[in-house]
């Protein structure tokens, strides 16, 4: 690790620091949005119906956006990010009614689109190939320590609660902080030195077989995880009537469990393989997500949930890095961006499907999610064994 850190020259630094930062920030904003939401007055499927809009917005953006990141450069779309995220901000934090929250839920998936087709692969791109493993696990142990932070300070929205005018002010307060700290950290972006590799002259939407198979297993992980991972907040409001300091404070202590669990993934797939230790970690991850619904308190069923998701988050820079020596350099934003359609049109319908089924019976979306991790752990080893390359 020592002799890694010696070799991180100042395009890698200022990257992870951005993550770092964004990270913060959008731990700030995630902890209390849906309790937000669910202040509101909207329901399941209405919060469902927002993650929709979002996905699909994000999607739509990718195809141009990819485009953009080969012909002019990654760094110049990531700046670029700006242009969306920056008004879409204060539009859901203080947007009055549905129009407002629905163009401010789009106009952010744009910037997703932007930034997802350029910063993972611009990190890529500065960083030497024998060095991807690990500066892919020290750029989650950044981001989840910046996202630590922002989970700490949850409980205090509802803390200054009564001298803000009331719980909904407060959360409003606590989340333009965070979009504040998130947009104030892009300029880092001015200090790497890119690059730029680009696809050529013409921009191609032809795919190697390894892009479209690792976009679909994306797509079957990321309509599972719609449906319960990204509406658990308020899965756990509606069942145990909790709020974002308690769900702020679960956040944390997955994410402090999360340091050292990506810290020990190197450790784990070097004695089996890449490929190995993410089917291991996402395998064990799916009966947790049985025994959150099961669980008879907050505190049993936050317990579950939390182990399930250090197991299963554990090994995302494992599966970006494999992603990264599969797919060819000059595909990467391509790959990205194709495989970042595929998870947000997939989480975004997984959404929906999570919402309508919630109004049901809020456990139905974890039984929902069970089956199709159970089937995307089986699809990723089936196609790529022995092909880790």
């Amino acid at each position: 690790m020592e002799n890694m850190l010696k070799r991180i020259d100042r395009s890698i630094a200022a990257l992870l620091l951005l993550g770092f930062m964004t990270s913060l920030g959008s731990a700030v904003m995630n902890v209390v949005l849906q309790p937000y939401l669910k202040h509101l007055g909207l329901s399941p499927q209405d919060v469902g119906s927002l993650q929709l809009v979002m996905s699909a917005s994000t999607a739509l953006a990718l195809v141009p956006s990819a485009y953009l990141a080969d012909m002019h450069g990654r760094k110049r779309v990531a700046l670029a990010s700006l242009a969306f995220s920056a008004p879409g901000f204060p539009l859901v934090v203080l947007g009055d009614g549905a129009g407002p929250l629905y163009v401010g839920f789009a106009l952010l998936g744009l910037g997703n689109a932007l930034a997802s087709v350029s910063l993972n692969p611009l990190l890529a791109d500065v960083t030497p190939p024998e060095m991807l493993d690990s500066v892919a696990s020290l750029s989650q142990i950044l981001g989840l320590a910046g996202g630590s932070i922002g989970m700490a300070l949850s409980w205090l929205p509802q803390l200054a609660a009564s001298s803000l005018g009331g719980l909904v002010n407060a959360y409003r307060l606590f989340m333009l902080a965070g979009g504040v700290v998130s947009m104030a950290s892009f300029p880092l972006l001015l200090a790497v030195r890119s690059r730029d590799v680009k696809g050529g002259k013409s921009f191609k939407l032809a795919f190697t077989r390894n892009t479209v198979l690792l976009s679909a297993v994306n797509a079957v992980t990321a309509l599972g995880a719609g449906a319960s991972v990204w509406m658990i907040n308020y899965y756990f409001m509606l069942k145990f009537g909790v709020e974002a300091g308690e769900l702020g404070s679960r956040m944390l202590a997955e994410t402090l469990l999360m340091i050292p669990a990506t810290s020990l993934a190197p450790v784990v797939y070097s004695r089996m393989g890449t490929l190995h230790a993410i089917v291991l970690m996402q395998a064990a991850s799916i009966p947790l997500l049985l025994l959150t619904a099961w669980a008879p308190s907050f505190l049993a069923s936050a317990t579950a949930f939390t182990a399930r998701s250090v197991l299963m988050n554990a090994c995302n820079p494992l599966f970006w890095s494999l992603s990264m020596r599969l797919v060819g350099e000059e595909e990467r934003s391509r790959y990205t961006m194709l495989s970042t359609l595929a998870w947000q049109l997939a989480g975004g319908f997984g959404s929906a499907i999570g919402g309508l089924l919630m109004g049901v019976n809020p456990d139905y979306p974890l039984y929902f999610t069970a089956i199709i991790y159970t089937a995307g752990v089986l699809l990723l080893y089936g196609l790529f064994k022995g092909k880790e390359g």
